[in-house]
């Protein structure tokens, strides 16, 4: 198999990238620092179900003494523990994903905050200070950050044989004590003052009228960049400070909510009037204005974001729908946002979240919620009004191309890989969305957060934007300087893995002297076809796997094995099967045949099912795929070579393949 890195082309191998500027560099660091601080927030919601299981138990029996009581009291404290310690996990979750993942770099993180927090305590007490030195998330970051600059600089330095056994990884967590105690002698200077601007700070946002409308507003204006990561943290962790019934003090909204502060909550509220009502309501307004002969299957992808901002508070599908084809439609709906979160103050409401404003963590927060009715009868109705009034009227005024309404129709390529067993639709959408971004060699670094791909490219240039939209991508943000973020939606991080199995991934050498093999005849009819000829780059450069191509001669197609239906696309032109000893083959009728809607294919099996060997699987119109498909050329491809260590290519009669 070829490696995908030769696809990329002479002209652009030889390219020399443009010089980043200033605000690229730090566009890119801020950009990794967003995707790093998703790790450790990740953890929160398990907390959050926690502490309100255990606030469920607790408040629902009576009895101090029950069996009830005391599994809630465990529940609520082990949920608040996680809470209490966020500092902790902030530098452990920065130094794992400033590291790719490097667990030593996560031990040298713990080791060098029990340093940096000790110091800082031991100086408190030194200097007889009014008030103990606290960091808090921040102090976490910092350690975090310079743990992971060790890691990166450092994890192969060899030492002298005397000192062999601390020589690389080794090295890390001895270097992260002294620095990070080096970070504390520099906090005990400039810290206390900066502790107290903070304070001040906090104190007055959270007491401000307007500081709800502000978080929500400003937050929105960051999601487009992704830098609403970078923002909200210190809202949501370090703004204000509440001691908990351990005697622990905690700060930020969150967290205090959390540990039972009432005060706590304004800010998360601003937030929930847009998730559950705004932009569910924005969702139809784009399906009601789409084009007559697209409004139901606008609908269809419409309904889908909207249930998924409602129940899981993830709002890009619906937001980049319009972001960038509509940018006034964006201002309008940070505007909207600020109103969301003057109402919600204005009325006092209190919600909290771990995740983000949706109906589930509507459902964790219940315990220390404040006038949630008016959310649901007088909040959410008219921000959900103005949204689609106001959306509506824009699209139909200014003709925003939102979608259903482009001058030209742009194909989904593909459905979601969790509905398809054996992950051949994502490993197929993975290679195509290599080949989008311009190959391997392209690639600088790529990280994906919840949503998005983050990538640092070296040409922007060979991004196919209108390749990745056809794919699925609800957006792509170029911030210059090689700096492209490339929204899937919750399938995000799974096509980062798939990728980067597709750029690491090369044949085994084996030897097959002497070894039963077993033979893999051609389900379809035809000549052979050289993989060059194959029109189209993510089957002729094998990203999937192992391929050969066949030209039809006839249109049916029939099993190769015994085995069972692991995939069959709706319109029913590619399908996947599993042999029964786990060999994964694609067939793909045509280039483009996609596009063609199911029209001309007919299946005679559906996923699932049981077959065996010469049944007919599948008929196609042969002159009708010739004729409106971009070519007739029919990949097939093992997709999972790797598993197999005998696997030989034949391609002569009717056989494709051996293999054992």
């Amino acid at each position: 198999m070829q490696t995908p890195s030769a696809v990329t082309t002479p002209a652009f191998q030889s390219a020399a990238p443009a010089k980043p500027t200033l605000w690229n560099r730090s566009f890119s660091f801020l950009q990794r620092l967003g995707q790093a601080l998703m790790l450790p927030v990740s953890v929160l919601p398990a907390a959050g179900l926690m502490v309100a299981l255990g606030r469920v138990f607790t408040d629902f029996t009576k009895d101090e003494t029950s069996m009830g009581h005391h599994i809630g009291k465990v529940l609520y404290t082990a949920g608040l523990s996680v809470f209490e310690q966020l500092a902790l996990i902030f530098a452990i979750g920065v130094a794992l994903g400033f590291t790719g993942m490097a667990g030593i770099s996560g031990l040298a993180a713990v080791t060098g905050f029990f340093a940096f927090s000790t110091v800082l305590k031991a100086f408190g007490d030194i200097l007889h200070l009014d008030s103990a030195i606290n960091t808090g998330v921040l102090g976490g970051i910092c350690v975090g950050a310079l743990t992971a600059s060790l890691y990166n600089r450092y994890h192969s330095v060899k030492l002298p044989q005397v000192l062999g056994f601390f020589s690389g990884k080794r090295l890390i967590p001895i270097l992260s004590v002294f620095a990070s105690v080096a970070l504390a002698l520099i906090f005990v200077v400039i810290w206390p003052p900066i502790q107290t601007g903070i304070h001040n700070f906090g104190e007055s946002v959270m007491g401000s009228e307007f500081g709800p409308s502000i978080y929500a507003s400003v937050k929105r204006l960051l999601i487009p960049v992704g830098l609403h990561h970078v923002f909200y943290p210190s809202f949501l962790y370090e703004f204000g400070e509440f001691t908990t019934s351990t005697g622990k003090v905690v700060h930020g909204e969150a967290t205090r909510y959390f540990a039972g502060d009432a005060s706590a909550g304004r800010f998360m509220a601003s937030e929930f009037p847009m998730m559950i009502f705004g932009l569910p309501a924005a969702a139809l307004a784009m399906t009601l204005r789409a084009k007559p002969e697209r409004r139901k299957m606008i609908a269809g992808i419409m309904l889908s974001a909207a249930l998924t901002s409602i129940i899981t508070g993830i709002t890009e599908p619906i937001e980049f729908a319009f972001t960038f084809v509509a940018p006034l439609l964006y201002v309008i709906h940070a505007c909207l946002a600020f109103l969301s979160g003057y109402l919600t103050n204005l009325l006092d409401i209190h919600l909290g979240y771990t995740f983000s404003s949706s109906l589930i963590d509507l459902a964790l927060g219940y315990f220390n919620q404040k006038n949630i009715s008016l959310l649901f009868l007088v909040v959410g109705p008219i921000i959900g009004l103005a949204y689609f009034s106001i959306f509506y009227w824009a699209i139909g005024y200014f003709n925003f191309k939102t979608p259903g309404r482009e001058d030209e129709e742009v194909a989904i390529e593909e459905e979601s890989p969790s509905n398809f067993k054996g992950g051949l639709l994502l490993k197929e959408k993975a290679a195509k969305v290599l080949t989008a971004i311009g190959g391997q060699a392209n690639i600088v670094q790529m990280e994906a957060c919840i949503t998005r791909l983050r990538l640092q490219v070296n040409d922007s240039s060979q991004i196919d934007q209108a390749a990745l939209k056809r794919l699925g991508a609800a957006g792509v943000m170029n911030a210059g300087g090689g700096n492209v973020q490339i929204v899937f939606g919750v399938e995000s991080d799974l096509l980062k893995t798939e990728i980067q199995k597709l750029m690491t991934s090369s044949p085994a050498a084996v030897s097959t002297a002497g070894v039963l093999m077993k033979t893999i005849p051609s389900p379809i009819k035809g000549t052979f076809v050289a993989l060059a000829d194959i029109p189209d780059a993510t089957f002729s450069a094998e990203f999937m796997g192992k391929t050969l191509a066949i030209l039809p001669i006839e249109g049916i197609v029939y099993a190769p094995f015994d085995g069972t239906v692991a995939t069959l696309f709706h319109t029913n032109h590619a399908i996947g099967l599993e042999s029964n000893d786990g060999l994964e083959l694609l067939i793909h009728i045509g280039i483009d045949t996609v596009k063609m809607n199911g029209q001309g294919f007919k299946a005679f099996v559906k996923m699932g099912d049981t077959v065996t060997r010469g049944q007919k699987l599948i008929e196609f119109d042969l002159e009708k795929v010739k004729a409106e498909a971009k070519s007739l050329v029919t990949p097939i491809v093992i997709t999972n070579p790797e598993r197999f260590k005998n696997l030989q290519t034949i391609q002569s009669g009717e056989t494709l393949w051996k293999y054992n």
